[in-house]
């Protein structure tokens, strides 16, 4: 999936690097009624080998027990994403797991989108070029055409900037949530004084200091 992805974005470079070549050829060329040529810079091939996952892919390995009912949304719940330090220990943990697993998952199927729209407009871009050979001579079809391909070089990059942000923001959740589950780890094995865990957590430590201490 990476290296997919750090091909489209070189394929991205290169259509912004043929825009360039266009523009610099129509600027020298625009006093002279002359055919421009398309700069031959080969063809893309771009396969389609991603398909995209279900939203609970994984759930039952990563999170045993948790229930596969009800996770419409679950993603969206802004809201309530901080655990409930006071609540059922094991019960919050395991809303933290499968947020983390639909995380993820969202995460992969937004990069799979990605690529499937960098294939279309792949495809989309040789109906330019098309355009342009079909230009002839007319300085108004070239410029017509020179927009088109400013147009789709700039909303590439906008969909590529949109893709890298929802990446990062991702990542940070799922950071977040590795962190809220370090958390009501430690708060489990201190068992504090209302906690109904407070006696697995003394067994914890008591098991966990005697392994520590035949060593």
């Amino acid at each position: 999936m990476a290296k997919a992805l750090q091909e489209y974005g070189e394929q991205a470079k290169r259509w912004t690097e043929t825009l360039k070549q266009y523009q610099q050829q129509l600027d020298h060329y625009q006093q002279q009624l002359i055919k421009i040529p398309r700069l031959d810079l080969g063809t893309s091939s771009m396969a389609d080998n991603f398909a995209e996952r279900p939203e609970d892919y994984g759930l039952e390995d990563d999170c045993p027990g948790a229930p596969k009912t009800g996770l419409a949304g679950v993603l969206q719940q802004f809201k309530s994403l901080a655990p409930n330090m006071n609540g059922n220990m094991v019960e919050e943990q395991m809303k933290v797991c499968t947020r983390m697993v639909l995380a993820k998952n969202a995460k992969y199927n937004e990069s799979v989108r990605m690529l499937k729209r960098l294939i279309e407009r792949n495809n989309k871009f040789k109906a330019i070029e098309a355009q342009r050979d079909l230009g002839g001579t007319s300085q108004g079809a070239l410029a017509a055409n020179d927009n088109e391909v400013q147009r789709f070089v700039a909303q590439n990059a906008m969909d590529l900037d949109y893709w890298n942000a929802q990446m990062t923001a991702y990542d940070s959740y799922i950071v977040g949530l590795k962190e809220d589950q370090s958390r009501l780890a430690r708060k489990a094995l201190d068992g504090d004084q209302n906690s109904w865990l407070k006696p697995l957590g003394q067994l914890v430590q008591a098991a966990t200091l005697k392994a520590a201490l035949s060593n």
